[in-house]
């Protein structure tokens, strides 16, 4: 498994808590609660835009610019 196949996984898992929090939101009625799923909701959101750019990055071709000059891998 790759470093692009990893990131796919993890992915997966994160947009599925992403829908867990979303189906969940629908019938918590204690506004405590809802703050709180709605917070882990969105850090998910935030988490998954990171990782599909980590994984279109790794996906796409490296042309001749990036074999001269390797960008730095940011974490």
């Amino acid at each position: 498994m790759n470093k692009s196949d990893t990131l796919k996984d993890i992915l997966q898992s994160k947009m599925s808590n992403q829908l867990f929090y979303n189906e969940n939101l629908i019938t918590i009625r204690n506004p405590e609660v809802r703050q709180v799923f709605t917070q882990m909701r969105d850090d998910e959101t935030r988490s998954i835009v990171k990782l599909q750019k980590n994984v279109q990055k790794l996906d796409a071709a490296p042309n001749l610019i990036t074999k001269i000059f390797p960008s730095k891998a940011r974490y």
